[in-house]
């Protein structure tokens, strides 16, 4: 379905994560996200329509922020905060997860580039 929802799983660049730290904290969004889109109609219809990932950039925490801030109440956010036991210090935020209608996703984020 070429309509179908959207998870965009957003990571920060400057932290220069691992490949494998970049996987982690990309699940740890995707779950948390679909957590908080649980019982949705829009949920069902990502599940139903091929659940559609796309991983981005982000240049650094104040982008990620500032991306958050404008998400639309059609939308799902989870930003994930680090527990710091591995590659970088507890507290710190890495990924920003979404689930939203795709046409509303393309346009939030169309200003990122694939990582």
């Amino acid at each position: 379905m070429h309509d179908a929802p959207t998870m965009a799983l957003i990571v920060r660049q400057d932290l220069a994560l691992s490949t494998g730290k970049i996987a982690a904290q990309c699940a740890h969004a995707a779950v948390e996200v679909v957590r908080a889109a649980r019982r949705t109609r829009l949920l069902e219809r990502w599940r139903a329509g091929g659940s559609r990932k796309i991983v981005l950039a982000a240049e650094d925490l104040a982008a990620l922020r500032e991306l958050h801030a404008s998400i639309p109440s059609a939308c799902h956010a989870h930003l994930v905060t680090d527990a710091g036991r591995t590659e970088i210090p507890a507290g710190t935020v890495t990924v920003l997860g979404l689930l939203g209608p795709r046409r509303t996703m393309d346009t939030l984020v169309r200003h990122l580039s694939t990582l």
